[in-house]
Parts: structure tokens; C-alpha cells; sequence
């Protein structure tokens, strides 16, 4: 079979899109949403941009650090800018910038910018490796695509820290941290876990029948907020921050979804929740699809940080405790290092 024709370069003008929307809901205005619908546009605003870009089917293949510790009001009109910044073969980074109006100045205000890459698929499901190439000539592409190279990096030296310590054993003392050890009250790892199943519905597939990821991140959100208030004792909590989380497998509405929720980090006012996903498909074999890592905050009634007063009960019994405690306190400082200037 003869090879297609190569396809002209694409500028990222040409893919580029915004999506404005009054968030949440009008009987909450004014008190602080979950992060989840966040989350979900901004897989809806990638996956647009990187369909516009290939002219075909996309999917989600991973999202990367997601920071949300400025507030987005129920109520609040929040903008979300896409464009396409990275190529591989026949995966797309998009770039993606939210913004929030304020009603006092009535400006559009930076919250953050992170990026999802998507894959193009064929009519077969397989990687669609001709798609346009990206065409990067003016300043402002070039910073852009710039920009995201050293997220790539980023990532990459993420990944290479994650792997290092996968098989590691660690000891007590030098996971510990007093953040953790002067709390209250203790709970096992294992005590902290909770596990929720469900099958989707065929208005959360795609065109390929495949489960959206934004619905996917939605739920996780969900489910991580309710392990964080469980810990806590506190129905006061918002996730703050979502971890780089990769996509391994298609989820269709024939697999049923089984999501692990466990606390695996505590410091003062914050915690981390790690989610392990499952799939069971109707062959009978159970394959795992994906984790994710979200970064929860404690605060009280008025809005103010409230200092968690449950801890982890850590054991040299429990490696598996102290490893997922020494990668989420990894995965802390390996964020903290790289939003310093």
C-alpha cells in the first residue's frame, strides 16, 4: 500500500481556540467549586484544538500538572485558551490557559496554564501518524513552543524520579516527616482507602465510542475529595493541585471501573490522595487502566486553611505504605523546586 503524501505545516493559529463558560452552579454562586468540571473543560477545549489540528478523531493520552489553588467560584465566567505547542508523531500537547474574570475590575485574570496531549487516531483506532507537522515561525511560536519543550523536560525528569523509586524499600526514619508524626489522631494507609465502581453511559463516549477523559477526571476528582473528607472528618476541602496522570488504556461502557482512592501524604494544611484504576472487562480479564494524584486542601467554614489533625500511621511492617509516602513527598518537592524561580 502506497504511503499517504505528507501534509503541509499547520500554524498554531489555525487550531487555536477559546471556550468561555459561567461555571457551576447558579444556587452555589459565590461559594468555591471542585476542581472536576475545571478539569473536564479542559480536556473538552485540548481535545477540540487537537481535533482541529489533525482534522480527525483524537484521544486523551495524558494530562500533566494541573494547579488550582486560586478559587473558581460557582458563578464566576472562566476562560479557557487551547493551542497546539509540541509534536510528536501522532501526539499533540496543547497548551492550555484558563483565565477568571473578576467583577470588580472586570478583567480576565491568569490562573494558570498547564497542558494534555492527545493522540490522533485512525479509522481503525490505531495512531494516526500523518497529521500535519507544526509550523513555528513567528516570535510569539517560538516562545510557545519553547515553553513547552521545557515542560517535556519537566515531565520526563518526573517520570525518571517516579520510576527510580518504584522498587525502592524505604525505612521509617527517613520517610517520617513531623508534618505527619504530630497529628492527633493515626490511620493505616489501608484504613484510609475507599473503593467505588461504576459502568458509564454511552453519552460519556467519544466518537470512538471510548469513555471522554474530562468524565474520567470528574469522577476522579470526586472520589478523591470524598477520600480526603473521610480522613479528615471534613466536608470542607478542595483539591488544589492534580498530578501528571496517563491514560494506559481505552474505557468503554462495557468495562466496569474500579477506582482505589488511598491517602498517601500529610503535611500542615494539605494532603495528597493517590487513586488506582482497574478495569473489568467482559472477557473476564481485570487490567489496570491508570493512576492519579491530587493534592487536597483542608480549610474551615469562613475560607481559612484549617490544620489537618489526622496523620498516617506508618510502619516498617507496611513497606508499601512508606514507599507511596516517599514518592508523594518525592513528587511535593520535585513541584515545589520547579515553581521557584
Amino acid at each position: 500500500m502506497t504511503a499517504p503524501a505528507p501534509r503541509p505545516p499547520k500554524r498554531m493559529a489555525a487550531s487555536a481556540m477559546t471556550l468561555s463558560e459561567i461555571a457551576g452552579e447558579e444556587s452555589l454562586q459565590g461559594t468555591r467549586m471542585q476542581a472536576g468540571p475545571i478539569l473536564d473543560l479542559m480536556d473538552v477545549v485540548g481535545g477540540r484544538t487537537a481535533a482541529l489540528h489533525a482534522e480527525g478523531p483524537v484521544v486523551t493520552l495524558s494530562f500533566d500538572r494541573v494547579d488550582l489553588a486560586e478559587p473558581v467560584l460557582h458563578g464566576d465566567l472562566i476562560r479557557l485558551d487551547g493551542r497546539i505547542s509540541y509534536m510528536g508523531r501522532s501526539s499533540m500537547m496543547i497548551e492550555l490557559e484558563v483565565f477568571r474574570q473578576d467583577l470588580m475590575t472586570r478583567e480576565d485574570l491568569p490562573m494558570q496554564r498547564s497542558y494534555v496531549t492527545m493522540v490522533a487516531i485512525d479509522g481503525q483506532g490505531r495512531p494516526n501518524r500523518n497529521i500535519p507537522p507544526l509550523a513555528i515561525d513567528t516570535p510569539e511560536e517560538r516562545a510557545v513552543h519553547d515553553r513547552a519543550v521545557r515542560h517535556k523536560a519537566s515531565m520526563d525528569a518526573w517520570q525518571r524520579m517516579q520510576e527510580e523509586s518504584r522498587g525502592k524499600t524505604f525505612r521509617l526514619d527517613e520517610v517520617q516527616e513531623p508534618f505527619n508524626a504530630d497529628k492527633r489522631e493515626f490511620l493505616t494507609p489501608d484504613e484510609t482507602a475507599i473503593t467505588v465502581r461504576r459502568v458509564f453511559l454511552p453519552r460519556n463516549t467519544n466518537l470512538l465510542g471510548t469513555i471522554f477523559g474530562g468524565d474520567l477526571l470528574l469522577w476522579m476528582d470526586r472520589v478523591a475529595t470524598y477520600c480526603a473528607r473521610r480522613f479528615a472528618r471534613n466536608r470542607n476541602m478542595v483539591t488544589l493541585a492534580m498530578n501528571r496522570i496517563v491514560f494506559e488504556q481505552p474505557i468503554f461502557t462495557t468495562d466496569l471501573v474500579e477506582m482505589t482512592a488511598r491517602v498517601v501524604y500529610v503535611r500542615h494544611y494539605t494532603l495528597e490522595v493517590e487513586i488506582d484504576v482497574w478495569l473489568s472487562r467482559r472477557d473476564g480479564s481485570r487490567i489496570h487502566s491508570h493512576n492519579g494524584y491530587f493534592t487536597v486542601l483542608n480549610y474551615d467554614e469562613i475560607g481559612l486553611k484549617r490544620p489537618l489533625l489526622t496523620g498516617l500511621k506508618l510502619s516498617e511492617s507496611d513497606p508499601d505504605g512508606l514507599r507511596r509516602f516517599q514518592q508523594a513527598k518525592n513528587r511535593y518537592h520535585f513541584w515545589k523546586q520547579q515553581q521557584s524561580p
